[in-house]
């Protein structure tokens, strides 16, 4: 059988650091809401722009830290030798 050499690592799974940044997001939309002068709100609609917003900006960043984790997993991976079976 033929021996091919390998890399070993564990790399992350992108959605739960998505998602989990992503309600970091809405969770800081609701705090920014509530914060805000009664006189300034004006109507609902700033409370839908500052989730839709933060959210996605809370996605971004949890894609950006998933991104630096990969990079750390592929650095700290190991090469060993495999042999294939049927």
């Amino acid at each position: 059988m033929p021996k091919e050499t390998v890399r070993i690592r564990r790399a992350p799974k992108y959605l739960p650091f998505l998602l989990l940044f992503a309600t970091f997001g809405l969770i800081t939309a609701v705090v920014v809401y509530l914060n805000i002068d009664e006189a300034s709100k004006g109507n609902a609609s700033i409370f839908g722009l500052l989730v839709t917003f933060l959210s996605a900006a809370g996605a971004a960043i949890g894609l950006g830290v998933a991104l630096i984790v990969d990079g750390v997993s592929r650095l700290r991976s190991k090469t060993v030798v495999a042999e294939r079976s049927r």
